[in-house]
């Protein structure tokens, strides 16, 4: 890890990410606190969520096809100057305008669509800076910024919102889009993609559906195990503020509490999930991590206190951030560089989805219900991801194309 860091462009990306991630937590806790505090509905914050997914959603297949055209590092520099702009607005409005929530669903959009073609970009970038054998460490080095940045984020920022109020915590979120755009920027890098002539976008897309198609088992792997992710970006975005103010009377600090200590838990599984892969291999460590991680989902809202619930989301951040290192570097070890963002994309399309409607489910279930209840619902992800993953083992031919290269 410590060889790929010494590389200047990695070095350069590798510290943008993590402010940009910084940014995007305190963007996260201060309009979930603004929508609760104002409107005092989990449904209302579920609808601002799946509203914040849609633009990926809809632009999905033309993304991919940027995502590997383009030269991706000024991408994600251009991307951060658009999120900048975007959150200023915003800013400008809360401040001279007050809040209103139908002013807050087309930033959410834009917002989104910023962040939709970020993290896809990103994750295509690490593939063409390293040599494939250290897809491994750059994932996991990809991973850490990820955690370094959203335990940042999510803890300062559930603290200035608590201490200063959301639109202090705005202020630092526009900030955090403007030093990583710099950051990035100053990366010393020359692109390496190597197609001329543009392809036309049904054949561009059509390759990664091919790609996937005769991929079966790469193919069932993103659509069980990606509900993982979908869990965390979904249901827990309503959930986990939602726990904290009515379920432990905390606010907006308890809820940095909380997804810091998941961020703790998956900023360690960065350095733990090689030692556990080594020991019981790839197989047995995604059974591992999807059972434990939807375990401890399942028991934090039942815990007496704030600290153990947040000792539960710290078990979870661990183990279902170790699933999602190794499953991007199956994803990288079987997907070629120049497909990558197709492949990536047909799946973020599926995600999305997802997303939005698990956002929605999640907060009309806290609002009807309760936020146990939505927390058991949840839960139901990992329990999915944690079959699907069963499914490949046992049928051969999925579990060749799957492990065989890697156990």
């Amino acid at each position: 890890m410590i060889k790929i860091l010494r590389d200047r462009t990695f070095l350069f990306f590798f510290l943008g990410n993590i402010i940009s991630l910084v940014g995007f937590g305190f963007n996260l806790i201060a309009v979930s606190w603004l929508v609760l505090e104002e409107t005092n509905s989990e449904f209302a914050l579920g609808k601002i969520m799946a509203v914040a997914t849609m633009p990926g959603l809809l632009l999905a297949l033309i993304a991919g096809i940027i995502i590997d055209k383009v030269n991706r590092k000024w991408l994600l520099v251009n991307l951060d100057i658009f999120r900048l702009f975007v959150i200023s607005v915003f800013i400008y409005l809360l401040t001279y305008k007050g809040f209103n929530l139908t002013i807050l669903y087309p930033v959410a959009m834009l917002m989104g669509l910023g962040n939709s073609l970020f993290w896809p970009t990103a994750q295509a970038f690490v593939q063409e800076l390293v040599d494939d054998k250290d897809y491994f460490s750059a994932n996991a080095l990809l991973s850490a910024s990820y955690q370094v940045g959203s335990l940042l984020g999510a803890s300062m920022g559930g603290f200035v919102v608590h201490l200063y109020g959301p639109l202090v915590a705005l202020y630092f979120n526009a900030l955090a889009y403007l030093v990583s755009g710099i950051l990035i920027a100053m990366a010393p890098f020359t692109s390496q993609q190597s197609e001329k002539h543009p392809e036309k976008i049904i054949y561009a897309v059509s390759r990664g559906f091919m790609f996937l198609k005769e991929k079966t088992g790469i193919l069932f792997l993103g659509l069980t195990t990606i509900l993982s992710d979908i869990a965390i970006w979904g249901a827990l975005s309503v959930l986990t503020i939602t726990i904290s103010k009515e379920v432990f009377l905390k606010g907006s600090w308890g809820y940095g509490l909380m997804d810091g200590m998941y961020g703790v838990g998956a900023l360690l599984s960065t350095i733990a999930v090689a030692k556990i892969v080594n020991k019981i291999g790839r197989k047995d460590s995604l059974l591992l991590c999807y059972s434990v991680a939807g375990l401890s989902c399942f028991i934090s809202p039942l815990m007496s206190t704030i600290y153990l619930a947040g000792i539960a989301y710290f078990f979870m951040g661990l183990h279902n951030n170790a699933a999602r290192i190794i499953i991007r570097t199956l994803f990288m070890e079987v997907i070629p560089n120049n497909i990558m963002g197709r492949v990536q994309t047909i799946f973020g399309i599926y995600t999305r989805i997802m997303m939005l409607s698990s956002a929605l489910l999640a907060g009309w279930i806290t609002e009807v219900y309760d936020p146990i209840t939505g927390m058991s619902f949840a839960s139901v992800h990992y329990a999915a991801a944690l079959f699907g993953t069963l499914i490949i083992i046992k049928i051969k031919q999925f579990s060749e194309e799957v492990f065989t290269r890697s156990s």
